[in-house]
């Protein structure tokens, strides 16, 4: 008996020095960093909130890089990037430099802490105060995931400030009834292995997930990205508590039936394998919000922003430029949401990149 507990108490103080010491480990990890057009790694900023909670972000436009271009900045001039429930600004990185060849784009990271009362707006209030303080009077939004959400909502609230939105793989609401028996075992599963086994068994079983279609994971032709994003960028560098409270606060409402007074031009992309947010749900924000514009982007899923950046980015940047020609007055048979637009996946050939 005695030797049982003896056991027992080693097992248990050994498993609790690998936690710790995996642990030790996230919190030391180094993000890449966000590069600006020309290369080199951009200037991070802080910004503290009314309530005294700090976030990091960038700011960055066309004018930092002489040689972009002609210098002209698209009509849309100011975009607003805001993240998924991890919440870390570098999930972008990405689409900043390529964006900031035409644009001013901030980018920040989202809230760690919450008052009890907290609920989705303050996000959204999060999302106006940096706005206002950075001098941005209108702009577009593109959120990812409850990124996405957090854009809806202010768009519902700040109507003549969101001058566009861009729903990429987000969601209006959260429900389970999508998840059949085998993804309730596995997501949580993925989770755990990505965030708590060593890293080259971690990455090991990540490829599997991505066969599988788990969690964040795709097997489109760039689901190694999404495999480093997730080790380096996002979920292991993100405590659980922290990402499940962000959430939290979309629990305790449903969007949808607010989406019809949004009259910003908006874009829904969506990754078809995504089956975290499955693409009905996609589907069904794009049939809510008056005259959205529907375009996947081929064999990615929940990060297609990350699988596929230059796919994603195209139809972004096309997108983007027809609301800067109805800005400009070009008529509204030009619209964003107009199927006149070029841009349609069903009418190119998808590169693997």
């Amino acid at each position: 008996m005695t030797t049982t507990v003896g056991s027992i108490l080693a097992v248990l103080l050994a498993g609790a020095a690998y936690a710790a010491a995996v642990l030790r480990r996230n919190r030391r990890l180094v993000r890449p960093p966000i590069l600006g057009v020309d290369g080199a790694p951009l200037r991070g900023r802080t910004f503290t909130f009314s309530d005294g909670e700090t976030v990091d972000y960038v700011d960055v436009g066309p004018t930092d890089d002489p040689a972009s271009g002609d210098g002209h900045a698209s009509a849309v001039s100011a975009l607003f990037l805001v993240p998924g429930a991890d919440g870390m600004k570098e999930t972008f990185r990405y689409q900043v430099p390529a964006l900031a060849r035409r644009h001013r784009v901030i980018c920040a990271s989202l809230r760690e802490r919450f008052a009890p009362d907290d609920t989705l707006d303050r996000m959204v209030d999060d999302v106006a105060e940096l706005a206002s303080a950075a001098g941005l009077e209108r702009f577009v939004l593109l959120g990812q995931s409850l990124g996405g959400s957090i854009a809806m909502r202010f768009a519902v609230r700040d109507p003549e400030r969101a001058t566009g939105l861009v729903l990429a793989n987000t969601l209006a609401r959260i429900g389970y009834e999508h998840v059949g028996l085998n993804r309730a075992l596995l997501t949580p599963l993925a989770m755990f292995t990505t965030r708590y086994l060593p890293t080259a068994l971690g990455r090991a079983m990540a490829r599997l997930w991505s066969r599988l279609d788990v969690w964040i994971y795709d097997s489109s032709p760039g689901g190694e990205r999404v495999v480093d994003y997730a080790l380096w960028t996002g979920p292991r560098t993100v405590p659980s508590s922290v990402s499940s409270a962000r959430v939290a606060r979309l629990k305790k409402v449903d969007l949808r039936p607010q989406l019809p007074a949004i009259r910003a031009p908006t874009l829904v992309l969506k990754g078809p394998r995504d089956h975290y947010v499955p693409p009905a749900w996609s589907h069904e924000i794009a049939s809510l919000v008056p005259g959205a514009r529907y375009e996947e982007v081929p064999g990615t899923g929940h990060c297609s922003h990350v699988s596929m950046p230059g796919s994603f980015n195209r139809r972004l940047s096309r997108w983007l430029e027809a609301v800067a020609r109805r800005e400009a007055g070009a008529g509204a048979s030009d619209g964003p949401n107009s199927p006149g637009i070029p841009g349609s996946p069903r009418l190119e050939s998808e590169v693997c990149e």
